[in-house]
């Protein structure tokens, strides 16, 4: 008995460590498909197509990788070659023109029917930017794995094989238009290792949607977003995140714009939920700031010159009606058509810019400027209406005087015809005891005796007289002119130093964990 359980127990002890080897080398490395084997065993140095047919031996594109088992996890990473325009209203249709791309119903679907650049088009206003950028998406297909002998780790192919392999259905969720580059090939790039890992490349031109907030235009900061997302695999199926951390994204350092500049970038990653299920989005945030050189030359320094060339008539006499109206006229109008030439370049919206805030101050200084001549005007009408009136009253007593004293010479001719006595009343305000509702009143009267009222030039000085003649509510027609020449000017600087410290202040709000993009080297 005990010498027939010796073979027994050899027996069971081979086979455990046949066990344990085949268990050691299903863990060194992936199983590949019998095909794939056998064509690497027949490989030569110019068979690398054979390999290629085999990865496709039982190759069904249509069913994703791992489907059944996890999800696919596709890393994204961009590359910004440049950024061409960024607009607050672009009118017409769009300004791309898709070439042709047979095989593809989009710059991201490897396979359909139309071109790239076929997609809506606006008729109207939009607020957009585009850029040209390489997109790269990452993944693992377990299906693509081969043996890394004779050196051959990593395969690049056409991009005529994204055709026969499952691609990630990536796409752009607030693009507007596309354009995929075709010239002189199809720029497209395929790179396949040993491990089944999979690496797409494609150059793309997108306009994409991006709304922005002009409260502080010109002085404004647009962030806009670039929003990528799978059509069609929920969370279940495909999660995308960035591929390389901080360096997933990247801008060229001689991307300017002619109104922009790049101030940096920010990468997130959300959870878009719909009534399909919860997909996985990826959010590439820029943000631009607007350069004020235009804005100074074209706008702001015009409109401070008109402010300032309204201040002439200050100097100028006030007996010069046309040159002054002209002048008031002229500026009112000239702000007028830059205020409107401004807003016509900009989209239709509710609420006050800072640069109407500045046009809108200079259009109530010039105008402010035409009323004061106005007034200037209307303070010299009274004053000389208030001196004719004194000149007719004084006319008339010195008449009534010499009235007077005809009748009392011939009265003392004539005993027996003594004329009756009659009496005029007039009233002068008093230029001094104005404010106190004070006013001069006397009578003339037929007499002729030493009690008759003297003249009215002769109740008050000559000296007062003319100098309280020449004032209306303790203030006369020079006087406005030469504090307009202080007020005016006095009130636009202040408004100037107001105005550019707080927006200025207020309009410096940049993201805290933004990536500057002069530092993201």
């Amino acid at each position: 008995m005990r010498s027939s359980g010796w073979p027994l127990a050899r027996l069971a002890l081979h086979l455990l460590v046949l066990l344990t080897r085949s268990y050691c080398s299903l863990a060194e490395g992936p199983t590949y498909r019998p095909a794939v084997e056998e064509a690497f065993k027949t490989m030569t140095d110019g068979n690398i197509s054979a390999i290629l047919d085999s990865l496709q031996t039982g190759y069904d594109k249509r069913i994703r990788p791992q489907y059944g088992e996890s999800h696919v996890d596709v890393g994204i990473t961009m590359y910004i070659l440049s950024i061409s325009s960024l607009s607050e209203v672009q009118m017409g249709k769009g300004s791309f023109t898709a070439a042709t791309n047979s095989g593809r119903a989009a710059a991201m679907t490897p396979a359909g029917g139309s071109n790239a650049g076929e997609g809506p088009e606006s008729d109207g206003p939009s607020q957009d930017f585009t850029l040209d950028f390489y997109f790269r998406q990452h993944w693992t297909d377990p299906r693509l794995s081969f043996p890394g002998r004779g050196g051959l780790d990593e395969l690049t192919v056409g991009s005529e094989y994204l055709q026969k392999i499952w691609v990630p259905d990536t796409f752009f969720a607030n693009e507007k238009k596309s354009y995929f580059h075709t010239a002189t090939t199809s720029n497209e790039m395929l790179r396949i290792t040993n491990q089944g890992k999979v690496l797409r490349s494609i150059r793309l031109t997108i306009t994409a949607s991006c709304p922005m907030n002009l409260q502080y235009f010109p002085m404004d900061r647009e962030l806009c977003i670039i929003e990528i997302e799978s059509f069609g695999y929920s969370m279940d199926h495909i999660r995308l995140s960035w591929h390389a951390g901080d360096r997933s994204v990247v801008i060229e350092s001689d991307v300017s714009l002619p109104q922009f500049r790049v101030l940096g970038y920010n990468r997130k990653t959300i959870i878009s939920s719909t009534s399909t299920g919860n997909y996985s989005r990826l959010l590439c945030e820029i943000m631009f700031v607007r350069s004020m050189g235009y804005y100074l030359i074209q706008i702001y320094i015009p409109s401070s010159l008109i402010v300032v060339i309204s201040w002439v008539s200050f100097w100028l006499n006030r007996s010069a009606t046309p040159a002054r109206v002209s002048l008031g006229v002229t500026t009112v109008l000239t702000m007028t058509t830059l205020m409107s030439s401004t807003n016509a370049a900009l989209p239709k919206i509710s609420y006050v810019k800072s640069i109407d805030v500045y046009l809108g101050t200079c259009f109530v200084m010039v105008f402010a400027s035409l009323l004061e001549y106005a007034a200037v005007g209307y303070m010299g009408k009274r004053i000389q209406m208030r001196k004719n009136r004194i000149l007719a009253i004084q006319k008339m007593a010195e008449q009534r005087k010499t009235a007077t004293l005809d009748h009392s010479h011939a009265s003392q001719d004539h005993p027996d015809h003594a004329p009756k006595q009659t009496e005029v009343r007039y009233k002068l305000h008093d230029p001094k005891a104005h404010s106190k509702g004070g006013t001069l009143e006397n009578t003339i009267n037929g007499r002729a005796d030493e009690e008759a009222p003297p003249p009215i030039a002769n109740l008050l000085p000559h000296k007062d007289i003319n100098k309280g003649l020449n004032k209306l509510y303790g203030c006369s027609p020079s006087d406005i002119d030469k504090y307009s020449r202080i007020v005016f000017p006095v009130c636009f600087v202040c408004f100037n130093l107001m105005y550019w410290i707080i927006y200025l202040h207020i309009s410096d709000d940049s993201t805290e964990d933004l990536i500057l993009h002069n530092q993201e080297n």
